[in-house]
């Protein structure tokens, strides 16, 4: 393992924003993460490809661990993949060997276990859809877990409560299909994500999650309803990007981060953008959705 020290939030993080770590490494092994653990008594963080996290402007004060595990293993339709492995390699590659579950999902940016972490999905499907079991460090040592154990919800598991669990890798079991179908099906999906998240765009994604209809409160609920176009209802969601649009948050901005005028759960880096401007745009959003809509909207990213 090789330290740095000061090394730049911007550079680990599809926002390109952020200070500087106190002190980074990347762990590529299950014994060198052990290691790391049994040795480090720091104040930590663990990252994959940054593609779901704000950085603070002041930096890190402590040691940023990124995951680099990155093994691949399929017996028969049991598929194993490492934390660090990148989630669209690893949907090309289920593809080719014809197991279908995560096609709709190519284009979602990010490492596989970022995904479980968020429980990311797309387009009626979900990671949680095909795990079997996560593979973990839970502080002392590494076990499974099952996937009841995970808990996973909308954009949500217990790892999100559970800080100092760290995920090494998951076991994934998927129905089989056709490879070309399930290739052509990625492949139009990427087309259609690259509408509207350009190449090379400084951007985490979709930055607030979609509301869940069925888990409002029956007031809240009808209120919602009586105020938006059930037509825009998708999956049983609430998409935050038309509760944005409808309250005038496309082209709005903050300093050099702004909201891109062709989507309004769009927040990206125009160059030289600050975390304090990102929490600033969020707050007025979340603010003016509220009073419209009488709902709260929650963000996706995760604040490091």
């Amino acid at each position: 393992m090789r330290f740095e020290k000061g090394k730049s939030l911007k550079s680990l993080t599809t926002l390109g924003i952020g200070g500087k770590a106190a002190d980074f490494v990347e762990v590529k092994n299950e014994r060198e993460m052990e290691k790391l653990f049994r040795e480090n008594k720091r104040r930590w963080r663990v990252i994959g490809s940054g593609s779901n996290i704000v950085a603070p402007d002041s930096g890190f004060h402590g040691l940023v661990i990124k995951i680099g595990i990155k093994a691949f293993g399929v017996k028969g339709k049991t598929v194993y993949a490492g934390a660090g492995s990148n989630l669209l390699d690893f949907i090309k590659k289920i593809n080719r060997h014809g197991f279908r579950g995560m096609e709709k999902m190519a284009g979602i940016p990010g490492t596989v276990a970022g995904a479980i972490y968020g429980n990311a999905g797309a387009y009626g499907q979900e990671i949680k859809d095909n795990i079997f079991r996560v593979r973990i460090f839970d502080g002392e040592k590494i076990k499974w877990i099952s996937k009841n154990k995970c808990k996973f919800g909308y954009r949500s598991s217990i790892f999100k409560k559970n800080k100092n669990w760290v995920i090494v890798g998951a076991e994934f079991s998927f129905a089989k299909g056709n490879p070309r179908e399930l290739s052509k099906i990625s492949k139009d999906i990427i087309k259609l994500r690259e509408k509207k998240y350009k190449p090379g765009l400084l951007c985490p994604g979709s930055f607030f999650k979609n509301i869940i209809i069925k888990d409002l409160k029956s007031i809240v609920r009808k209120k919602l309803l009586s105020k938006i176009d059930n037509s825009k209802i998708m999956y049983g969601k609430a998409p935050a990007g038309y509760l944005l649009e409808e309250v005038g948050a496309k082209g709005m901005s903050s300093g050099n981060v702004r909201i891109a005028q062709h989507h309004g759960n769009l927040i990206y880096n125009a160059g030289g953008g600050k975390a304090r401007d990102i929490r600033k745009l969020s707050r007025i959003l979340k603010d003016r959705v509220s009073r419209k809509f009488g709902v709260r909207l929650e963000e996706e990213v995760q604040y490091l």
